[in-house]
C-alpha cells in the first residue's frame, strides 16, 4: 500500500508538472503574433503637458505609444480611438506632429472619434490619413482658451497684501492678485490669437481643406459627427470596427493580421484627476485647445 502511495503521488506530480507545461506553451502561442500588425492606440481624457509631471494619462504617454507604434517593423497601420475634450496646446501639436511622422514614414493612421473628439483632440485626429465619427460625436471646437482667477477682491477680504518685484511691466501677467490691465489683455489676445492660427493652419493642411472654410468654423464651436461631416471636419460616420477596415484597405493587408493594442485603463483616482485637470484653472496662464 505505501509503494502504491508513492506511485500514485509521482503519477499525480508527473501529470501537475505535464499541465503546467502545456499551459504555458499555450498562452505562449495565443500571444504568437501571425501576419502583419496593426496598431490600436486610445486617447482618452484631457491631454497633459508631460509625461512626468501628472498622475493622469498625459500627451507625452499617448507620444511614447505612437513612437512604439512608428518603430515597430510589424506595424503597418494605426488606429487612433479618441475621446478627449482637447488639452494643452503644446501637447496636442505634439501629437499631430507624431501622427504626421506616421504617415511620412508609410504606416497610415485612421482616426475613430467616440463620445468626445474636440479641440485638442479633434487637432490629434485631423492630422490622420481618414476619420470616423459617430453621428452624435461632440468634435470640433477649433480654437484656443487661456484662463487666470482675479482674487483680488478675496484677497482684500482676507487682509492679504502680495508684494511683487518684476524685471518688467509683464513678467507677473496674470496673477491672481490682480485684473489684467489693459495691455495685458490685448498681448494675450494677441498670443492666443496666434495659436489659433496655427490650429486652423494645421487643420486646413492636414484635412486639405481651404483656410477660409477652416475659419467658417473655427470660432470655438462644438459640432455633431453629422455635422462635422458636412464641414469637412471628417470623412465618413462609422464605428470602430469601420476604421479597422479602413485601416486594412489603406495598408493593403489582405491576409492575416493582429490588432496590438496600447491602451492602460486609468483607475478611478485617475479618471478623477483628469476631471480636475481640466476643470480648475492652471497656476499662472497657459494655451489650452479645450473644450470646456
Amino acid at each position: 500500500m505505501v509503494l502504491n502511495g508513492r506511485k500514485f503521488f509521482k503519477i499525480f506530480l508527473v501529470l501537475i508538472i505535464a499541465a503546467v507545461i502545456i499551459r504555458i506553451g499555450l498562452i505562449r502561442f495565443n500571444r504568437m503574433q501571425f501576419g502583419d500588425g496593426v496598431a490600436l492606440i486610445y486617447i482618452d481624457g484631457v491631454i497633459g503637458e508631460s509625461s512626468g509631471a501628472s498622475l493622469v494619462k498625459t500627451g507625452g504617454s499617448y507620444l511614447d505609444q505612437l513612437h512604439a507604434a512608428a518603430e515597430d517593423a510589424r506595424i503597418k497601420a494605426v488606429i487612433l480611438r479618441i475621446n478627449s475634450p482637447g488639452g494643452s496646446a503644446a501637447a496636442s501639436q505634439e501629437l499631430y506632429r507624431a501622427v504626421l511622422d506616421l504617415r511620412q514614414q508609410g504606416k497610415p493612421v485612421v482616426a475613430s472619434l467616440g463620445d468626445t473628439a474636440a479641440s485638442g483632440g479633434y487637432y490629434t485626429a485631423a492630422a490622420a490619413d481618414y476619420i470616423y465619427a459617430n453621428g452624435s460625436t461632440i468634435t470640433g471646437s477649433i480654437g484656443v482658451i487661456m484662463q487666470s482667477a482675479n482674487l483680488a477682491e478675496l484677497y482684500e477680504m482676507l487682509g492679504i497684501d502680495v508684494e511683487v518685484v518684476k524685471s518688467g511691466e509683464f513678467k507677473d501677467m496674470g496673477s491672481a492678485s490682480r485684473p489684467l490691465s489693459d495691455a495685458e489683455r490685448e498681448l494675450l489676445t494677441e498670443l492666443i490669437m496666434d495659436a489659433w492660427d496655427q490650429f486652423v493652419e494645421d487643420v486646413s493642411t492636414a484635412r486639405n481643406l481651404p483656410r477660409d472654410q477652416v475659419e467658417q468654423v473655427a470660432d470655438g464651436r462644438i459640432m455633431t459627427g453629422r455635422q462635422a461631416l458636412e464641414a469637412g471636419l471628417v470623412d465618413e460616420l462609422g464605428t470602430l470596427k469601420d476604421a479597422e477596415q479602413k485601416a486594412l484597405e489603406l495598408a493593403g493587408i489582405t491576409g492575416t493580421y493582429y490588432i496590438q493594442t496600447y491602451y492602460e485603463k486609468p483607475g478611478l483616482l485617475g479618471r478623477l484627476l483628469s476631471i480636475i485637470d481640466g476643470i480648475i484653472p492652471k497656476a499662472g496662464t497657459n494655451l489650452r485647445y479645450q473644450w470646456i
